[in-house]
């Protein structure tokens, strides 16, 4: 476990985007079969992928055990394939993991796969863990905020206490949000630093928003469905319109909780939107 955490300080920034430290290893029976880290051969390759594939495709890894600092991914743009679809055709006995992947479309899927597949997952021990987390900490932290005034996010909405920060500065908006139907979400104002909220139902883009301040804001939360537009207050008299794009939530058949938004943050006070 320490040797993958150490491999996986070696990996360098790929580009401007927050990108997790990943170190893999193989072992057999005590001794290292390999190791390996994130962007080793190749910019943004996987470690388990550059291990596995690259660096020990000769090898026969039947029955061995795999150290990943972080939870192997489920999904990956063709032709690539999902790390977890490797593991499972190495025959890999066992897979350690340091950190549940803070994605919400892999957290816990990875390990979910696995098991599935016949194989033993366990994890590291919490003091390994926590500094597994505190090596990826902007990676993570890309999952509990976004401090850009435009974009598009994706969370947990079960996680963090279901809030999400947009924004910085005078410009923050913290948001907060639970489950509730198949294609819809809550949002509130308490615990947030939100002076008031809005729906629009009518709006079908960013520029429909001519007059943030025109929609009732005088509940205390709201209920937007897929598509739909939220007009947010801040404490310092500034606007953010917030359009929900994507709901996922377990309780309605879904397998994973998530929530897609794109947002924009008008640095300037005025209440009026573009696209």
């Amino acid at each position: 476990m320490l040797q993958a955490m150490k491999t996986a300080r070696s990996g360098g920034p790929e580009d401007r985007r927050a990108h997790p430290k990943v170190g893999a290893l193989v072992a057999r029976g005590g001794s290292v079969v390999g190791l390996a880290h994130r962007g080793e051969l190749a910019p943004g390759e996987h470690a388990e992928f550059t291990l596995l594939q690259r660096k020990l495709s000769a090898e026969d890894l039947r029955g061995t055990t795999l150290f990943t600092t972080l939870e192997p991914c489920t999904s990956r743009r063709h032709p690539k394939r999902p790390c977890v679809e490797w593991i499972i055709e190495r025959d890999i006995g066992a897979v350690f993991v340091g950190m549940l992947d803070p994605d919400p479309r892999v957290y816990e899927q990875g390990v979910r796969r696995l098991r599935d597949a016949g194989i033993s997952v366990d994890f590291f021990p919490k003091d390994l863990r926590d500094l597994v987390r505190a090596d990826s900490e902007a990676f993570i932290g890309q999952f509990k905020a976004s401090p850009d005034l435009t974009g598009k996010v994706s969370f947990n909405f079960t996680h963090n206490d279901g809030q999400f920060s947009l924004g910085h500065g005078e410009l923050t908006f913290q948001t907060h949000w639970s489950n509730a139907g198949a294609s819809s979400i809550h949002v509130y104002v308490g615990g947030t630093n939100l002076r008031a909220l809005g729906l629009s139902q009518s709006a079908r883009s960013f520029s429909d928003i001519k007059d943030a301040s025109a929609y009732d804001m005088t509940s205390d939360h709201q209920t937007p469905r897929e598509g739909q537009f939220v007009v947010l207050e801040n404490n310092r008299g500034y606007y953010a319109v917030v359009r929900v794009l994507d709901v996922k939530a377990r309780s309605h058949g879904d397998l994973c909780d998530a929530l897609t938004v794109e947002y924009r943050i008008n640095p300037d006070g005025s209440q009026r939107f573009t696209d």
